[in-house]
């Protein structure tokens, strides 16, 4: 009986092949994050331009930077919802690809747009682009590295991607306040963006298909030629032969076809993955539990670092000494992957997600009270700290929790709810902002990150050291299983 891609796979050890394949998929999610994270930091620009105010007479007035935050999230919520399945038809390749020029090419013709009409629409069209590139990031991510290094594979992938937020507040903190050769300093900043997400789209042509993907679709030559050529490289790394992969692994294409009539798997090798199957058992209790996960989650992640600034503005801090303390408690964003990458595998990830939820809830109470840049600084970065750990635990999580075939689909589903939740987080947080101050804000924040703990801690499986195929029962089971201890259960029998 021969190997499965997965099998394949799992048993490769780290290694430079593994390394530039997870550094190129993060190069992506450095521009996507730093658009995601240049609301904060060009809004106060925007507020002196004249185009967007912090607070308007109407709550969804188009010239409110809340208005300006909901677009981008809602180009990301119709993204994530209706158009990642499309990864699971065409490939992570192609829609990774496509996806980063999508955005290069909004952001260009949103630097150039004079009135805030114009400006929401090309923000709404770059979350569209965006939505599609994270989704399957982590879908890619998640099927190219061993099963015992994919928390430290989205740890790096965090770190740069948070690396992003520095860069973009530095660049900011000079270029904002200022005009260059006419043209206002907020325009240069997201120009700058938009050149280096083209950059990377050159640069990364070369990465290869998912081989779990390409075997789930029936393409089994392809899947081989790519995996062993990956094995080839690694072999030549580490300098002798890799051990000889586990054989009880069944394929989820082949465990798929076994289940399924035989008049219906002559006719197709592989069956078409339908939108049904995210709520099926397992997968149903998966989904709803993420959809609330999500929908909580971005409130507390996005709710801190997408007003920073204005909420410094709110205690009456200038729009230069705002940005000042704004791109201090940036610098924290890729401590905390930095950190996260020594010991992510030793904790179990939704426990990291559960604590992260609570540090964000207490640590953003007591910013709402700090008065001195000491305090406004050091409970901002632990704020920012805990988001960053929950947001690294989470990526790997929720792409562990679904098989191959409907990964690209499941993981946009419950991650369009993310979405939904900053559109009504940014209009909500304005609302409480205006009426109760930064105190009533974080109390909403605090609120969510609540159910987050509830429903993570609560419902969630466990995944350390897992198989993508052991989490999602797909595992061939051997002819002669050895005996469970008194009181044992197997990897999902606590669901």
């Amino acid at each position: 009986m021969s190997a499965t891609i997965a099998a394949r796979l799992d048993r490769l050890p780290v290694s430079r092949t593994i390394f530039k394949m997870v550094t190129l998929i993060s190069l992506g999610g450095f521009f996507e994050f730093y658009d995601i994270f240049l609301t904060a930091y060009i809004a106060p620009g925007l507020y002196s331009s004249g185009i967007f105010s912090p607070v308007s007479s109407n709550v969804f007035g188009l010239d409110n930077i809340a208005t300006f935050a909901a677009v981008f999230f809602a180009g990301l919520f119709v993204s994530t919802l209706f158009l990642s399945r499309i990864a699971d038809r065409f490939g992570r390749r192609a829609i990774f690809n496509f996806s980063l020029l999508w955005y290069s090419f909004c952001a260009v013709g949103m630097a150039f747009q004079t009135t805030a009409p114009a400006i929401l629409c090309f923000r709404f069209a770059a979350g569209i682009g965006i939505g599609m590139e994270l989704v399957v990031i982590d879908t890619y991510l998640s099927e190219l590295v061993p099963k015992a290094s994919r928390g430290k594979a989205f740890a790096f992938n965090q770190l740069l991607s948070f690396s992003a937020i520095p860069v973009v507040a530095l660049l900011s903190r000079y270029l904002v306040p200022s005009s260059f050769w006419g043209i206002d300093g907020w325009r240069w900043v997201t120009v700058i963006g938009s050149v280096g997400a083209f950059l990377v789209f050159v640069v990364r042509r070369n990465l290869p298909e998912s081989p779990r993907w390409l075997e789930q679709s029936g393409r089994h030559q392809e899947a081989d030629r790519i995996m062993s050529q990956i094995e080839g490289r690694v072999e030549h790394e580490i300098g002798k032969s890799l051990a000889e992969p586990e054989v009880g692994l069944a394929s989820e294409a082949t465990l798929q076809h076994s289940e399924q009539p035989e008049s219906r798997t002559r006719t197709r090798t592989t069956p078409l993955a339908s939108f049904r199957e995210i709520w099926r058992g397992p997968y149903r209790r998966r989904t709803i539990m993420l959809s609330v996960f999500n929908l909580c989650q971005t409130i507390g992640f996005y709710g801190f670092a997408n007003w920073v600034p204005t909420f410094l503005l709110s205690k009456g801090i200038t729009i230069t000494k705002s940005l000042e303390y704004s791109l201090i408690i940036a610098f924290a964003n890729p401590i905390a992957p930095l950190i996260g990458h020594l010991f992510v595998e030793k904790i179990e990830r939704k426990w990291q997600i559960v604590w992260s939820a609570l540090g964000i809830a207490v640590f953003g109470l007591c910013f709402s009270q700090q008065t001195s840049q000491l305090g406004v600084v050091s409970f901002g970065v632990l704020v920012t700290l805990n988001a960053n750990f929950m947001s690294f635990a989470f990526h790997a999580y929720q792409a562990e929790l679904y098989p191959t075939r409907i990964r690209a689909q499941g993981v946009g589903f419950v991650y369009s709810w993310s979405r939904f939740g900053a559109i009504i987080g940014s209009f909500v947080i304005a609302a409480m902002l205006k009426e109760y101050g930064s105190l009533g804000a974080f109390g909403f924040i605090a609120f969510c990150m609540i159910i987050v703990v509830i429903a993570i801690g609560g419902f969630g499986p466990r995944t350390n050291f897992l198989s993508l195929e052991e989490i999602n029962r797909v595992v061939k089971p051997r002819m002669d299983p050895p005996p469970l201890r008194s009181g044992a259960t197997g990897p999902n029998e606590h669901e």
